[in-house]
């Protein structure tokens, strides 16, 4: 079953997400990205703003997601940092056949 990034709704049992936004895909590659914040809905986390190009992980399985530069859609993540203190999106993830909402993979 293939999961997604993007959300059509926030479920009603929001997760404990840092930012909740509109996005688009860039520079897609095997669990990474660049998102750029197209509309910000939510942010606990100060330093994400409207415009920002953040680097994305995620999972990546042959299932899917298949994402490909110029993706846009609405994304629940968490905010976290590289070695390098630069700022990282980690999204959660929806399974298309239920709707099942997993938890970020946070691991380098």
């Amino acid at each position: 079953m293939e999961n997604t990034l993007f959300f059509e709704t926030i479920p009603n049992l929001q997760p404990e997400a840092d930012v909740i936004a509109k996005i688009s895909l860039s520079d897609v590659n095997d669990g990474t990205a660049t998102a750029k914040v197209v509309q910000l809905l939510k942010a606990s986390d100060a330093k994400v703003h409207q415009g920002d190009k953040i680097a994305m992980k995620f999972e990546f399985t042959s299932c899917g997601p298949n994402h490909r530069n110029g993706d846009e859609g609405t994304i629940i993540a968490k905010v976290g940092a590289d070695s390098e203190g630069r700022l990282v999106l980690y999204p959660y993830m929806r399974r298309y056949g239920d709707g099942r909402v997993t938890l970020p993979s946070m691991g380098e």
